[in-house]
């Protein structure tokens, strides 16, 4: 397969530029078992979380009835610990990823992210200084859009008038990647900053191992 010239680097964050694996800390907590099963149905996959990437809800309301209901279910304290503490164990910076995109940039490629992220996430990624490595991008809840659909790689294209063309996109997700080709962006699954230097030398790009 022919690859085509790279001039510009887009990166998810979540699995990306940060951890994410609620899964593993919540079973280091409880096990597997009900605890374990309520809260990855009720909390990291209920329609609420979905909503906070969108930016339909805070995370003060999205909060507040997540507990009610997991009160209610006998889950209440369990509840309550993870949602205070769930961010600083499941979001880890994963330093050679940043590593990744500066080295990007010193090579003159452009960086940018494209990133299913609730406002207060973001903002928090801001205070450990995230935002600064990128030349833009777009978060799902300032567009109320959410990879996989087609619209929001569009308007991340047509906001920093980049062409398709010359990108690649690395998400840990590969519907997420999928979304990306249709929408005409070279996409590669996201397994670790080795490998994508290395996805990326096939591309042309030669950057320090």
């Amino acid at each position: 397969m022919e690859m085509k010239s790279v001039k510009n680097v887009i990166f998810d964050f979540g699995g990306v530029v940060v951890g994410y694996d609620p899964a593993a800390w919540v079973e280091s907590l409880y096990g597997r078992g009900a605890v374990y099963d309520y809260i990855m149905k009720n909390l990291f996959g209920s329609d609420l979380w979905k909503k906070l990437d969108l930016g339909a809800v805070t995370r003060e309301d999205a909060n507040a009835e997540i507990y009610k209901n997991a009160r209610e279910a006998g889950f209440g304290e369990q509840m309550a610990f993870v949602q205070d503490n769930w961010f600083e164990n499941v979001m880890p910076t994963k330093d050679d990823t940043v590593a990744l995109v500066r080295d990007l940039r010193k090579s003159g490629c452009g960086v940018y992210y494209l990133t299913n992220m609730p406002r207060d996430l973001w903002a928090e990624f801001g205070k450990r200084g995230l935002h600064d490595l990128f030349d833009g991008g777009v978060a799902s809840f300032e567009a109320h859009l959410t990879k996989p659909d087609g619209r929001i790689y569009r308007l991340l294209l047509d906001s920093w008038g980049l062409k398709g063309s010359e990108c690649l996109f690395f998400d840990d997700m590969e519907q997420n990647a999928a979304g990306a080709r249709e929408a005409g962006i070279d996409a590669e699954v996201f397994t670790n900053a080795a490998d994508a230097r290395r996805r990326l030398r096939e591309r042309g790009i030669e950057l320090e191992a």
